[in-house]
């Protein structure tokens, strides 16, 4: 098997939403390039070999990074897939013991060990690409993109789990549809139905957790108006969101008391489903 290795293997740093961040020290694998460069190529020679694939030619490339896990991009025989490997001092023990639901929104994991897991590559747009910097682009997809997550974001609370925490650089716009690519953010429901909306407020372009009022959150408010960090403007993100509940619930009686309105404004919104 030959593998070639991208020169950015050994980065330290990654970029999110147009900005460059650093890397804990903690979560890097080794304190010079050259260490964690050696370091890498040992460690993904034999997540190759565990593999038992058979390819025979490899090229290896960083796709992003933090203290939880690494991803690397692997083009195999023409292939593409991504490789997850856990950071040093990873929250996460073991890969095997994560626990997702089985559905077709999801980068599908193809082999999974204690400290690596091979997925699926998903061609698509990630939803923190919409973001340049700290202003909103491409706002008619984006709201499309509202709707949509919405809408699987409580699909999933259905099947008895939320996601958890939050962060568009998970998400993926694929084929007209929302991909989720990190399943360790799978997590039993610890929510109540009536709380769901509140809990989800700001996805899929903004954490939840930092559009709360908190003097600690105010580095994030960079934006020039609230499309930057809804997609569009605060009303409009409610309706297009709520219209996503809508589209799975059972019945009208469901859509009310998740959606916590008025019933008359429930109604008109409830009768809008069908689009």
């Amino acid at each position: 098997m030959k593998v070639l290795f991208d020169d950015n293997i050994a980065d330290d740093s990654l970029v999110c939403w147009g900005v460059t961040v650093r890397l804990p020290k903690y979560a890097l694998f080794g304190a010079t390039r050259w260490e964690r460069r050696k370091n890498w190529e040992n460690k993904i020679l034999e997540i190759l070999a565990d593999l038992e694939f058979g390819f025979k030619n490899v090229t290896v490339r960083l796709a992003s990074a933090w203290v939880r896990y690494y991803v690397f991009e692997i083009l195999a025989d023409g292939k593409r897939f991504a490789l997850n490997v856990l950071s040093p001092n990873s929250p996460i023990q073991d890969f095997r013991d994560i626990n997702f639901p089985k559905i077709e929104n999801i980068a599908k994991p193809l082999a999974i060990s204690q400290d690596y897991m091979l997925q699926e590559w998903v061609e698509g747009l990630p939803l923190s690409e919409f973001r340049e910097g700290f202003s909103m682009k491409r706002e008619d997809l984006a709201k499309e993109c509202i709707k949509l997550t919405a809408a699987l974001l409580y699909k999933i609370f259905k099947l008895g789990y939320i996601y958890s925490p939050w962060e568009d650089y998970e998400a993926v716009y694929s084929h007209g549809k929302i991909v989720l690519l990190d399943l360790t953010r799978f997590v039993r429901r610890n929510i109540e139905k009536e709380d769901f909306f509140s809990h989800y407020y700001g996805a899929p372009f903004s954490s939840p957790e930092i559009l709360v009022e908190n003097e600690r959150n105010r580095i994030f408010w960079r934006g020039t108006g609230e499309k930057d960090y809804f997609g569009t403007s605060r009303e409009e993100y409610e309706k297009l969101f709520l219209e996503g509940i809508a589209s799975v619930c059972d019945d009208f009686e469901e859509f009310l008391a998740v959606s916590r309105l008025e019933e008359t404004r429930a109604r008109a919104l409830w009768d809008r489903k069908r689009y």
